[in-house]
């Protein structure tokens, strides 16, 4: 049995203070108003849910992508220090309430 990671679709939530409808619109409007060599659209609009759990099939399945083993690697063998030079600032304290967020590529 795998695991599936819970994938959190920020157009249902708030963006930037505003109901996400209205900031992707607002986001959509400023990309285009761009000079014509840096136009874009935000990235969040390229997949839907399908989309998204395509994307975490290739990029954790597939042997040719290396980078998220890679990344787990990272994790797995480094946990202890990433966790310590996070937590440096704030004298080492740790809460439970703590959770690390993979934003993914883009």
């Amino acid at each position: 049995m795998s695991f599936r990671p819970d994938i959190l679709d920020v157009r249902l939530h708030t963006l930037n203070g505003h109901n996400s409808h209205e900031g992707i619109a607002k986001q959509i409007v400023q990309g285009l108003l761009k000079p014509l060599d840096s136009k874009s659209i935000p990235t969040l609009l390229l997949y839907d849910e399908r989309g998204l759990r395509l994307y975490d099939d290739i990029t954790t399945e597939a042997p040719e992508y290396y980078l998220f083993g890679a990344e787990e690697d990272i994790l797995k063998n480094h946990a202890d220090e990433i966790v310590q030079i996070m937590h440096s600032r704030v004298q080492g304290k740790v809460t439970t309430e703590e959770v690390v967020l993979e934003l993914g590529a883009g």
